[in-house]
């Protein structure tokens, strides 16, 4: 995921920060980026999503191979986060102790 942070971040970022607020936000941060990567995903994967944040006819023209590293990265950070949430509970309720 943060190879596709990286590379979504330092290269396609910046368009979409100039289309959906109309100018570049500064901040170019990993930690920055990690934060927006998937939220821009998100937009692009589900129209409700983008709705909610204010880009649902700003993102249309992007084309498919622009969305996919942002898309990936917010699916494989959800994942992630519900893999723990399933490890923590195996580890409760069916670790070895």
């Amino acid at each position: 995921m943060i190879a596709l942070v990286f590379y979504a971040g330092r290269t396609r970022v910046k368009e979409i920060d100039k289309i959906a607020h109309g100018f570049e936000i500064p901040h170019d941060s990993i930690f920055f980026l990690v934060m927006r990567v998937p939220t821009y995903g998100f937009a692009f994967l589900w129209k409700w999503y983008a709705k909610r944040m204010g880009l649902e006819g700003k993102i249309d023209h992007f084309d498919r191979g622009f969305r996919w590293p942002f898309i990936a990265a917010g699916v494989l950070g959800l994942f992630g986060i519900i893999m723990m949430i399933i490890m923590a509970l195996f580890d409760h309720y069916a670790g070895i102790t």
